[in-house]
């Protein structure tokens, strides 16, 4: 068996654990079910720099944002299959609509629950939230703080500028505040659900602060790039390798 053939099955084995089965209809053209496996599935997803829980966040964070329905369905089975719990794989299209607003946010948490419901699968209702604003505002500074460190009042979240800090101090409340603390994903992976976003919005401003923070919370440089590289398959090469020019920058500066 040649490398490329080694690689082509590995790649057939990925797709397949992601719910895509050799039978697909979107597949079904001369040679094109060879190249994806050969090229997405196993030179790009099937590496393995991320454990298997974690790659899937940045390809559930990419389905979500490009409102992919049966890929999020999918890629939600494969979850679960993978180890995420429930609440995790809802966790992520959460984080995400910090990024990538509500519709697609809702649209995804709907796929899920249907996913969810032929599992038989539960969700629990959270406990009352009963802290106060100003303790919500404590917490987010202290996450700020957690993740960025000095860098954390610069650009847009500097409170001399009465305009941006308008809209961010609510970012700090019910972002930092609430949103990365929130049950379900760690800190470190709501991290790679945001290096994920901020690539495949070509965010860039926001993924040189983020991808340097990232370092703050236990990724090392391989799996910051990585999160951006794992979506490449669900979103775009170019977009993925632009945000991957501006991870490479940021994180050269710091050496």
């Amino acid at each position: 068996m040649t490398d490329r053939q080694s690689n082509r099955e590995a790649g057939a084995l990925h797709r397949r654990v992601l719910h895509q089965a050799d039978d697909d209809p979107g597949l079904a053209v001369p040679s094109y079910r060879d190249y994806v496996d050969d090229f997405y599935h196993g030179t790009v997803g099937a590496r393995d720099v991320l454990v298997m829980e974690d790659r899937l966040i940045p390809a559930l964070t990419a389905v979500c944002y490009r409102g992919e329905k049966k890929a999020i369905a999918r890629l939600v089975g494969a979850a679960l299959d993978a180890g995420l719990e429930p609440r995790s794989v809802v966790e992520v299209f959460i984080q995400s609509a910090l990024y990538g607003g509500l519709p697609h946010t809702e649209q995804a948490i709907e796929i899920a629950n249907d996913v969810f419901s032929k599992h038989k699968i539960v969700l629990a209702n959270d406990p009352p939230d009963t802290r106060t604003s100003e303790q919500l505002d404590q917490e987010g500074a202290a996450v700020m703080e957690k993740l960025h460190g000095k860098r954390q009042a610069g650009g847009y979240a500097s409170p001399d500028d009465p305009i941006t800090f308008a809209l961010y101090q609510g970012a700090i409340r019910h972002g930092y505040g609430n949103l990365w603390i929130r049950p379900g994903l760690d800190i470190r992976q709501r991290m790679i659900c945001a290096i994920a976003g901020f690539s495949m919005l070509g965010l860039h401003d926001s993924l040189r602060k983020f991808c340097v923070s990232a370092l703050n919370v236990g990724l090392s440089k391989r799996q910051v790039a990585e999160a951006a590289i794992q979506t490449a398959p669900w979103n775009s090469l170019p977009v993925a390798m632009t945000a991957l020019a501006t991870i490479s920058a940021a994180l050269a500066e710091m050496d």
